[in-house]
């Protein structure tokens, strides 16, 4: 994995309560640090996720929806 900002390797976060065209859960790779807050559009809207050090059963990090659950 490359590194982010700072040097820190990169993560790859699942957007908790997402899903791709596939019905697969979305997936980024980030180096930012927890704590960060990303925006994704999502048809006509945005949604906030927020990125944290929780751990999936699948092995990457949660990044928390800001917004509310849909």
């Amino acid at each position: 994995m490359g590194a982010g900002p700072g040097g820190r390797p990169a993560r790859t976060y699942t957007l908790v309560g997402t899903r791709g065209p596939d019905g697969q859960p979305v997936r980024i790779a980030s180096g930012r640090a927890a704590g960060t807050v990303i925006t994704r559009q999502e048809g006509r809207g945005r949604r906030r996720f927020e990125l944290t050090d929780a751990v999936l059963s699948d092995g990457t990090y949660a990044a928390e929806p800001l917004d509310g659950y849909r």
